[in-house]
């Protein structure tokens, strides 16, 4: 099973497609200039990708859920999930599961003042010390917002604190009520700081990078050429509901 993570810039002509839809386009014509220049980007990539992975010509339609997941009417295609930061947009697809993504520029997280300011979350204690006890703490907290908003998509529950998620960052270890199986992986880069959440599990993740112009650039090689002291990466995988410590 692999998952594929593409982003590109949304500005500047970066991110054209020739393979959206009828229907797209007259849904981004009815939007307001800034959401539609959004809206295009993502569809775009998305688009791009599907014909780069799977050779569809047009990107096929697209239904939104109750809970605001977008999602394949076709259930036989692929999952995916869309995220945005800045002036960048990215897509993740799974060939096999569900997927969330959430992105974050790097500068926007230094504009905080404390890592418990991130996006006004509030950290667990267990996440506080963790965060405190890390090289860099504004970094960190960032990243374990973007997991957790991964992971959030993936089921569906932005806006649901009902069923709350637990992350554990000393053991790599997460809980979300209704969801036995779920691998998430996070990579702070010098720019852009992103994560992926999948079920049951990611095995492996390919990164891609689409500019209009330039055509398709594989990011992984690009990554693995990093010093190991360089490398941000954190897994977090599902602990089973009887062994999960409660977090306060």
């Amino acid at each position: 099973m692999a998952t594929h993570f593409a982003r590109g810039i949304i500005n500047g002509g970066h991110l054209d497609s020739t393979r959206l839809s009828a229907a797209s386009l007259q849904q981004a014509q009815q939007m307001p200039e800034h959401r539609r220049a959004r809206f295009l980007a993502s569809r775009s990539l998305l688009a791009e990708l599907m014909f780069m992975l799977y050779g569809v010509h047009e990107l096929p339609e697209i239904v939104v859920a109750s809970n605001g997941r977008p999602g394949f009417s076709d259930p036989s295609l692929a999952d995916f999930s869309l995220a945005y930061a800045g002036n960048m947009v990215g897509v993740a697809i799974t060939t096999e599961g569900r997927c969330g993504l959430d992105m974050e520029l790097q500068h926007a997280t230094r504009g905080f003042h404390h890592p418990q300011s991130h996006r006004n979350h509030h950290f667990t204690s267990n996440e506080t010390i963790w965060i405190n006890n890390q090289n860099d703490p504004h970094e960190a907290g960032a990243q374990l917002v973007t997991l957790r908003q991964s992971v959030l998509k993936l089921c569906g529950r932005c806006h649901d604190e009902s069923q709350p998620l637990q992350l554990l960052p000393g053991s790599g270890r997460l809980r979300m009520a209704g969801e036995p199986e779920i691998e998430a992986l996070s990579d702070a880069e010098d720019i852009l700081i992103w994560a992926i959440a999948v079920t049951p599990a990611i095995e492996h993740v390919k990164l891609w990078e689409f500019d209009t112009h330039k055509g398709w650039s594989n990011l992984s090689e690009v990554l693995k050429q990093r010093p190991s002291a360089e490398t941000r990466v954190m897994r977090f995988t599902s602990l089973p509901l009887e062994k999960t410590p409660i977090a306060n």
